[in-house]
C-alpha cells in the first residue's frame, strides 16, 4: 500500500487546487526553495492522517492551514490521498476488495472539520484507527523522520536508546502495563492495611458489643418467656375470681326474684278481692240501676269510653306541644348560632384579607433579604482573600477582570473589522446581482400567472370546506366509536349472561296486545341500594321474601300477569296502588335511639338509597323494621312496648315483637345484595353504552353526506394545492427567482452584519471604559482593597439585620395566617352544617304544627264530653250512696287493698332496683370477663385446667397473688431493658459476623492474587528480557548494516553498558576498520548524523510501516553522504514507500520520482520529473 495520488484545495500555499500524481512506490523526492511550499507537501499528508499536534505541521490552529488564514476569499482547506492497495499484504482490515483507498480531510474557517474515506463522511476516530492498523500512527509517528529527531537521537542516554529497542519490540507497553500493575497492587496492599485495621479497631470491638447485646437479649426473651408464664396463673385465677362472684350475684338475684314473686302474688289476691269487690258493688248498683232504670250504668260506659278517647287525644297534644316547643327552642339557638358564626366568618375573612397580603409581602421580603444577605457574605468572602466581584457577581481578581475586560475589547475589535469587511463583500455581491437581474424571463411569467390561479383555487376550496361545518376525519371517529360501542355492549351482554343475572328478572309473555311492560319495575331486590355493605346481611334478613317480590304500578298490570302471562315459575307481586305501609314513626325511632344509643340502632330506611316513585314499596318492606348492632339490644327493643316493630342484628338474628328468635347461621346467598348490585351496575352500563350508541349512530347518519363532500372536496383541494407546490418548485429554479432569493438573503444579511458592527462598537466602548476603571483600581489596589473590604463588611451587617427583621415579622405574622385559615376552614364548615339542620328542623316543625291544629280539637272535643259525662255521674252517684250503707263499707275494703298493693308495688320496685344493680354487677363482671376472653384468647380453652393441680395452673406451686408482684416488677424491669436493648442484635451480630468472614476471606483472596500476579510478573519479565534481546540482536544487525552503506569502512552497533545485560542500558559504538571509537564525541557533525540516521532507520526496519517521509534528513552531511543515503534506501527498504524532501542533488537524484516545487504568483505550484532508472523500466 502506497500513496498514489495527492490533491490539495486550499492548504497552505496550495490556493489553487493542486493535484499530484505519479508517486512512485519506493523512492519519491520533493525539492525547491526554500518557502516554495516544498515541507507543505509532507504536512497534508500528516494533516490526512488525523495530526492532532498541530506544531507538527507548523500551526497553531487549524484556520491557520487555511490558504492565507480565509483572508483571500478561500475558507476552507481539503487535501485528499488516494492510496495504491492492489498489496494485499499491506491491505487494511475490512478493504480488501478495494484496489484503491481515498482519504479526504477539509477543515473549515470557524472550526468545522471532517473526515471522508472513499467519499464516505467518518469520525476522526475512525480514521486513526485505519492508519493505525498499517502502523501509521500519526500522533506517535515512527515513521516520520524530521532533522530535529536526528539530534534528539544524538543526545540519548544509555537507558533511552534502551528504551527505543523496547519500543521496537513491543514490550514497551508491557512496561507501562506492568508498572501500572504494581502500582496498582502497592494500592490494594495499602487498602488491605486498612481494611485490616479497620477489622481490629472497629468491626471486632462492634463483635464483642453485639455479642454482649445478644446476651441480653436472651436475658430478654428469659424474662419475656417468665411474664408469659405468671401472666398464666395470675390472669387465671383473676377470671376464676370474676366466675366465683358472677356465681354468688346470680344467687342473690335468685333471692330477690323469689321475693318479688311473693309480692305479685300477694299483689295478685288483693286484686281478686278487689274485683270481687267491685263485682259485689256492681250487684248493688246493678240493683240500684234497675231501681233507677240502668241510667247511671250507660252514663259510666259512655265515660269509659269517652276518657279513654279523652286521655289519648290529651297525651298525644301533650307530646305535640313538647316536641314543637323543643323545636322552636331549637330553632331559635340555631338562628342564634349561625347569626354568630357568620358574624365571626365575616370578621375572621376581613382579617385574613388584611393578614394575607401583608403576610406574602413579609414572606417576600424575607426571601430576598435573605438572598442579599448571602449574596453580601459571598462578596466578603471574595473581598477577604484578595478578589473582587464582576458584574455577574462572581469573586476574581482585579487582574483576571482586566484580562477578561481587554479580551472583550479584542473581541469587539475582531468582530468589528470582520464584520466590516463581510458587509462591503457582500455589498459588492448585491450590488452585482441587483445589476444582473433587471427583467423576467417568459417562463417565470408563464409560472407566476399559474400560480396565482391555483393560489386562488386554493382559497375557494378551502372557504367550501370552512363551510361544510365538519371536521376532518370526524365520521372515521364516529365509525371507530361505533363499533367500540358494539364490542362493550357485547363485553356486558356476556358479563350477565356469564353471571347468570336474567334470572332476576321477570320472564312472561305480553298478557295482551299493546301491553305497556314498563309498568312491570322489576325484583324489589334491584330497585334500591344499600348505602353500606356492611349492613348487607341485615337489610337482606329484614326484607325476607318481599326482597325477590316483583313490584308493579297496580293491581290490574299484576293480575293480567299472573293470569295470562305466561309464567314459568312462581311470583309474587307488590302493586304500589293497594299495598298499606306501617312505617315507625320518626318520634319511635328517636325514642328507640336516645334509649339504646344512636350508634346501636337504626331504621332500615335511612341505610338504603332508592328512587322516591318506589316510597310506599321501601315503607311496605322496611318501615317497620329496626336495625340493631346486636341481640342483646334487639330483645330489649323488641320487648319494649311503645316500639312494637321487628327488630334485625348486623349478624342477621330476627327479633319480633313476640319476642320469637330466628337466625344464627347466615342463609346461602346473604351477598345476594352484592351480587344484585354489581348486577345492577352492569345494567346500568349497558343502558349507558346503548344509549351513546343510539346518538353515534343519529350522528354517522346526520353527517354521512356532509362527510362525502368533505372528502371531494378535501381531495380536490389537496390536487389544487400539489400542482400550487411544484408550480413554485419551478419558479423557485428559474434562474430569476434564484437571482431574487439571493437578493433577499444577502439584503438580509446586510442587516444582519450592519447590527453586529454596532454591537460590536457598543461593547468596544463598554470594555474600554471597563479597562480603564480596573486599570485605575489596579494603580490604587490597596485602598481599593481597604474600601471593597469595609463596604462588603457593612453591607453584610446591614443585610443580615434586614434579613433577621424580616424572619422575624414573617415567623410573628406566620402562626397567626395559619390559625386564621384554620379557624376560618372551621367556621365555614360549621355554618353549612347549621344551616342544614336548621332547615330539616324548621320542615318538622310545619308538620308537627299541622298535627297540633287537629290534635287540640280533638282534644279539647273529648275534655268537654268527658266533663258533662262526670258531672251527671257524679249527681246520681251522690244520690244513690247517700241511700246505700254497704256498699260503702266495700269501698272501704277496697281502699285498703288498694293500698297494701301501693306498698307492694313500691317494695317490688325497690327489689327490681337491687336486681338491676345485681345484674348491673353481673354484668360488669361478665363483662370483664369477656374483656379478658379477647384480650387473652387462651382463655377459653383453658380455663377447665384453672386451679387444677399438676397443670401450669396448679395454684399451690405459685401463689397467684405473689405472681401478679412478680409479673409487674418482671414488666417494670422488661420496659426498663426495652429503653436500651437492641432487638435486632441477633440478626445483626450473624450478619456482622458474616460481613467479617466474608472480608477476611477476600483480604485471603488478595493476597493470593497478589503472589499469583507477583509470579505471573517475573515470568514475563524473563519473557521480556528475551524479546528485547532478539529485538536488539536485529537491530544492532540492521543498524550496522545501514551504516556501512552509508559509510564505507565504518561499523557501528548497540553496546550494553554493563556484562551483565542488556536491561542497564544501551549505547552506540562505532568503529572504522574495527577499531572503535571511545564516544560519539570524537565523530564529525555529519558521521553524527549518519549514526543516528542509521539507528532510526535500523528501528524501522524491525517494524516496517508502509510509508516513510524524511524532512531534510541530510542538511548536515556532505555530497557523498547524501547519495549514500539514497544507495541505502533502494538496498534496504524495497517494501515501504519514501517521501524525502532535500535540496542536495546527491540525494533526489537517486529518486526514481522528482517533484520539484514554486511560488508563483502568492501560490505553490509543483512539477514532475522521473529519474533515470524509472525512465529506463
Amino acid at each position: 500500500m502506497y500513496v498514489k495520488k495527492l490533491v490539495l484545495d486550499g492548504f497552505k500555499s496550495y490556493g489553487k487546487r493542486t493535484e499530484i500524481e505519479g508517486f512512485d512506490p519506493e523512492f519519491t523526492a520533493i525539492t525547491g526553495l526554500n518557502g516554495s511550499g516544498k515541507s507543505n507537501i509532507l504536512d497534508s499528508i500528516c494533516f490526512v492522517l488525523g495530526i492532532s499536534n498541530l506544531q507538527n505541521v507548523r500551526a497553531s490552529a487549524l484556520q491557520d492551514l487555511v490558504f492565507k488564514n480565509g483572508q483571500a476569499g478561500i475558507t476552507k482547506a481539503t487535501v485528499t490521498i488516494v492510496f495504491d492497495n492492489t498489496n494485499a499484504q499491506q491491505c487494511p482490515p475490512g478493504y480488501e476488495k478495494c484496489r484503491e483507498i481515498s482519504v479526504t480531510r477539509q477543515v473549515v474557517v470557524g472550526g468545522k472539520n471532517k473526515f471522508l474515506i472513499n467519499g464516505k463522511l467518518v469520525q476522526n476516530k475512525k480514521v486513526q484507527d485505519f492508519f493505525c492498523s498499517i502502523q501509521l500512527n500519526v500522533n506517535n509517528p515512527n515513521f516520520l523522520i524530521m532533522q530535529g529527531k536526528i539530534q534528539q537521537v544524538l543526545n540519548m542516554k544509555p537507558k533511552e536508546v534502551l528504551s527505543m529497542v523496547e519500543e521496537a519490540a513491543g514490550t514497551s507497553v508491557y512496561k507501562t502495563k506492568r508498572d501500572a500493575t504494581k502500582t496498582l497492587i502497592e494500592k490494594k496492599e495499602g487498602k488491605v492495611r486498612e481494611t485490616s485495621a479497620l477489622l481490629e479497631e472497629e468491626v471486632l470491638p462492634k463483635l464483642d458489643k453485639l455479642r454482649k447485646e445478644r446476651t441480653a437479649y436472651q436475658e430478654y426473651q428469659k424474662i419475656c418467656r417468665d411474664i408469659e408464664f405468671l401472666t398464666y396463673i395470675f390472669i387465671s385465677a383473676r377470671y376464676l375470681k370474676l366466675c366465683d362472684a358472677l356465681q354468688s350475684v346470680e344467687a342473690s338475684e335468685e333471692k330477690i326474684e323469689n321475693r318479688i314473686a311473693t309480692c305479685r302474688e300477694t299483689h295478685a289476691r288483693n286484686l281478686e278481692e278487689i274485683e270481687s269487690t267491685d263485682v259485689k258493688v256492681k250487684d248493688i248498683q246493678h240493683k240500684i240501676d234497675e231501681e233507677m232504670g240502668g241510667a247511671l250504668k250507660s252514663l259510666e260506659e259512655q265515660l269509659s269510653a269517652k276518657r279513654a278517647i279523652e286521655a289519648k287525644a290529651s297525651g298525644s297534644l301533650k307530646a305535640a306541644k313538647g316536641t314543637i316547643e323543643q323545636d322552636q327552642k331549637k330553632i331559635r339557638m340555631a338562628n342564634k348560632n349561625i347569626s354568630e358564626d357568620e358574624a365571626a366568618l365575616l370578621k375572621k375573612q376581613q382579617a385574613m384579607a388584611m393578614v394575607k397580603d401583608e403576610f406574602q409581602g413579609l414572606k417576600d421580603a424575607d426571601a430576598n433579604d435573605a438572598k442579599a444577605y448571602e449574596d453580601a457574605k459571598r462578596k466578603l468572602e471574595a473581598v477577604s482573600q484578595g478578589l473582587s466581584t464582576n458584574e455577574d457577581g462572581e469573586a476574581c481578581t482585579l487582574q483576571e477582570q482586566l484580562i477578561a475586560a481587554k479580551q472583550q475589547l479584542s473581541e469587539a475589535q475582531t468582530t468589528i473589522k470582520t464584520s466590516e469587511m463581510e458587509l462591503r463583500h457582500t455589498r459588492t455581491l448585491l450590488n452585482q446581482k441587483q445589476g444582473e437581474t433587471q427583467t423576467n424571463d417568459a417562463a417565470y411569467t408563464k409560472d407566476k400567472s399559474l400560480q396565482d390561479q391555483l393560489e386562488v383555487e386554493v382559497k375557494n376550496l378551502e372557504h367550501q370546506l370552512q363551510g361544510l361545518n365538519y371536521e376532518g376525519g370526524q365520521f372515521e371517529q364516529l365509525k371507530e366509536r361505533r363499533q367500540e360501542l358494539h364490542n362493550e355492549v357485547r363485553e356486558i351482554k356476556r358479563e350477565l349472561d356469564r353471571r347468570n343475572g336474567a334470572r332476576y328478572d321477570l320472564q312472561y309473555n305480553d298478557p295482551e296486545p299493546n301491553f305497556q311492560r314498563q309498568k312491570v319495575r322489576g325484583m324489589v331486590g334491584k330497585l334500591f341500594q344499600v348505602n353500606d355493605m356492611n349492613n348487607s346481611m341485615a337489610i337482606s334478613m329484614a326484607a325476607g321474601g318481599h326482597l325477590y317480590s316483583y313490584v308493579a304500578d297496580d293491581d290490574v298490570t299484576s293480575k293480567k300477569i299472573l293470569q295470562r302471562g305466561n309464567l314459568q315459575r312462581r311470583v309474587t307481586f307488590i302493586p304500589i296502588n293497594k299495598i298499606t305501609p306501617s312505617p315507625l314513626s320518626p318520634q319511635v325511632i328517636q325514642y328507640a335511639k336516645n334509649t339504646y344509643g344512636h350508634d346501636n340502632v337504626d331504621s332500615a330506611m335511612s341505610l338504603i338509597s332508592y328512587d322516591r316513585y318506589f316510597e310506599p314499596v321501601m315503607q311496605f318492606v322496611f318501615g317497620g323494621i329496626l336495625i340493631c348492632k346486636d341481640l342483646e339490644v334487639a330483645k330489649g327493643l323488641s320487648a319494649d312496648q311503645r316500639i312494637g316493630g321487628r327488630c334485625v342484628t348486623l349478624e342477621g338474628d330476627v327479633v319480633d315483637s313476640a319476642g320469637t328468635l330466628s337466625g344464627g347461621a347466615a342463609p346461602k346467598g346473604a351477598n345476594i345484595l352484592e351480587e344484585l348490585s354489581s348486577l345492577r351496575n352492569l345494567e346500568k352500563d349497558l343502558n349507558a353504552k346503548m344509549n351513546e350508541l343510539k346518538q353515534v349512530e343519529e350522528q354517522l347518519n346526520a353527517i354521512e353526506n356532509v362527510a362525502r363532500n368533505h372528502n371531494k372536496l378535501k381531495e380536490a383541494l389537496e390536487l389544487r394545492q400539489h400542482e400550487l407546490s411544484m408550480c413554485k418548485s419551478r419558479l423557485a429554479h428559474t434562474a430569476f427567482q434564484q437571482n431574487q432569493s439571493e437578493i433577499e438573503e444577502m439584503k438580509e444579511k446586510v442587516k444582519t452584519l450592519e447590527q453586529q458592527i454596532l454591537d460590536a462598537r457598543d461593547k468596544q466602548k463598554a470594555s474600554q471604559a471597563k479597562v480603564k476603571d480596573v486599570e485605575a483600581k489596579l494603580a490604587d489596589a490597596k485602598g481599593y482593597r481597604e474600601r471593597e473590604l469595609k463596604a462588603a463588611n457593612n453591607e453584610v451587617k446591614a443585610a443580615q439585620q434586614r434579613a433577621d427583621k424580616s424572619r422575624a415579622n414573617w415567623k410573628k405574622r406566620e402562626q397567626e395566617f395559619e390559625t386564621l385559615q384554620l379557624e376560618i376552614s372551621e367556621l365555614e364548615k360549621s355554618i353549612e352544617a347549621a344551616k342544614q339542620q336548621h332547615q330539616e328542623m324548621v320542615d318538622n316543625l310545619e308538620k308537627y304544627k299541622e298535627e297540633l291544629d287537629a290534635l287540640q280539637q280533638n282534644s279539647s272535643s273529648a275534655a268537654t264530653e268527658v266533663s258533662e259525662l262526670e258531672k251527671a255521674i257524679k249527681a246520681q252517684k251522690d244520690n244513690l250512696n247517700s241511700q246505700n250503707k254497704e256498699m260503702r263499707i266495700l269501698l272501704g275494703k277496697k281502699e285498703k287493698m288498694l293500698k297494701q298493693n301501693q306498698e307492694l308495688e313500691l317494695e317490688v320496685k325497690k327489689k327490681e332496683n337491687e336486681k338491676s344493680k345485681i345484674s348491673a354487677e353481673a354484668k360488669d363482671a361478665k363483662k370483664r370477663m369477656d374483656a379478658l376472653e379477647v384480650k387473652y384468647p387462651w382463655i377459653p380453652e383453658e380455663k377447665s385446667f384453672f386451679g387444677m393441680k399438676n397443670t401450669r395452673y396448679d395454684y399451690s406451686k405459685e401463689d397467684p397473688v405473689e405472681a401478679g408482684n412478680k409479673l409487674t416488677k418482671m414488666q417494670e424491669k422488661k420496659e426498663k431493658m426495652e429503653r436500651t436493648l437492641n432487638m435486632n442484635a441477633m440478626q445483626t451480630l450473624e450478619r456482622e459476623e458474616e460481613n467479617y468472614n466474608e472480608t477476611v476471606r477476600r483480604r485471603q483472596i488478595v493476597e493470593q492474587d497478589k503472589e499469583k500476579i507477583k509470579q505471573i510478573i517475573v515470568k514475563l519479565d524473563e519473557e521480556e528480557q528475551g524479546q528485547v534481546k532478539r529485538a536488539w540482536e536485529a537491530v544492532t544487525e540492521n543498524f550496522s548494516g545501514i551504516f556501512s552503506t552509508l559509510l564505507p569502512g565504518a561499523q557501528a552497533l548497540l553496546k550494553p553498558v554493563k556484562t551483565n545485560g542488556i536491561l542497564s542500558g544501551l549505547e552506540i559504538k562505532v568503529g572504522f576498520n574495527g577499531v572503535f571509537k571511545d564516544s560519539l564525541g570524537e565523530l564529525s557533525g555529519g558521521q553524527k548524523s549518519l549514526v543516528a540516521l542509521s539507528l532510526v532507520l535500523a528501528m524501522l526496519k524491525f517494524s516496517p510501516a508502509p510509508l516513510y517521509i524524511l524532512d531534510e534528513v541530510d542538511a548536515a552531511l556532505d555530497m557523498s553522504h547524501t547519495q549514500n543515503i539514497g544507495s541505502m534506501l533502494k538496498q534496504h527498504f524495497r517494501d515501504s514507500q519514501f517521501l524525502i524532501v532535500s535540496l542536495k542533488d546527491g540525494l533526489f537524484n537517486h529518486a526514481n520520482v522528482l517533484f520539484r516545487t514554486q511560488f508563483l504568483e502568492g501560490v505553490s505550484t509543483i512539477s514532475r520529473t522521473v529519474g533515470r532508472s524509472t525512465a529506463k523500466r
